[in-house]
């Protein structure tokens, strides 16, 4: 799943390409992926000018002219692409590269924005009122951002209970993190994913926090994670993969070359990659 990382590339990737432009038709094979439905969606949308890209949490969201907003969560699969063409229409081309996934289309003035999806589980929502959508009010602050400071996060823990890993996956409580940089940022600070959270020590917390900042800020300049199917709008897949410490990579020695393998374990619904030498 697209990530606070990859969330982010795309939204900068796209704001010199598509802001200031207008929405001439929209074209979708997948229904069931917009809210409320795809009648209101394409009534709401077709016509309006891109004002405004941002991201808040794994969410991208489109201000139109009308002032009303274009969300779209990518889910498990889900990649933004830009491209120039559609040819025939199930094929963006992108970077010179032809895409069999793609369910959503906004043909713009200038170009065309393109959701490829394999598994169709992508959110396309309209939004009249931004502030008053639910999904986006209870989201928990953004990582990187000035409002998430140290005695913030303190807040969080201390407010939390169960093991740090399902906390830092919590979108509710701290925005943007999944379950890639969850496993490579508790490698950075040398905790296990299975620590139960009231039980951290003062220095453990310290640590943590700014493996946060850290992880993310990396991510970010690499252009996020393509060990599946992100992809940057052009196409081209990030570059972080190969800083990956103990993301998918079960059974491989140690990094830090102590002996220990990584192991993955399922708890939750949710998988954790970690050396249970070093993390503890």
């Amino acid at each position: 799943m697209p990530e606070l990382p990859e969330v982010e590339t795309t939204v900068s990737e796209l704001r010199s390409r598509i802001i200031g432009r207008k929405i001439l038709k929209v074209w979708t094979d997948t229904k069931k992926l917009f809210k409320p439905d795809f009648l209101t969606f394409k009534k709401g949308a077709t016509g309006q000018t891109i004002k405004e890209i941002s991201r808040r949490g794994k969410n991208i969201i489109l201000k139109l002219s009308s002032g009303k907003y274009i969300l779209v969560h990518q889910k498990m699969t889900g990649s933004l692409l830009y491209g120039s063409e559609i040819n025939p229409v199930r094929n963006a081309i992108s970077n010179g590269v032809k895409n069999p996934y793609i369910h959503f289309i906004l043909y713009l003035d200038k170009g065309i924005l393109a959701l490829s999806d394999l598994r169709k589980f992508a959110k396309v929502a309209f939004i009249p009122d931004l502030k008053a959508y639910p999904d986006y009010q209870k989201l928990g602050p953004e990582p990187l951002s000035r409002e998430f400071t140290f005695g913030k996060f303190k807040e969080i823990l201390k407010k939390s209970s169960g093991k740090i890993k399902k906390v830092l996956l919590d979108q509710n409580k701290i925005a943007g993190i999944g379950n890639i940089y969850s496993d490579e940022i508790l490698f950075e600070a040398r905790v296990s994913p299975l620590r139960e959270t009231q039980k951290l020590k003062a220095k453990e917390t310290k640590i943590l926090y700014s493996a946060i900042k850290k992880i993310l800020t990396k991510a970010i300049k690499a252009k996020g994670t393509s060990v599946s199917d992100y992809r940057r709008p052009s196409g081209e897949k990030g570059n972080f993969a190969k800083f990956l410490k103990v993301y998918r990579r079960e059974g491989e020695p140690c990094p830090r070359k102590c002996g220990g393998k990584v192991q993955r374990l399922k708890f939750g619904g949710r998988s954790a990659h970690f050396c249970p030498r070093c993390q503890k």
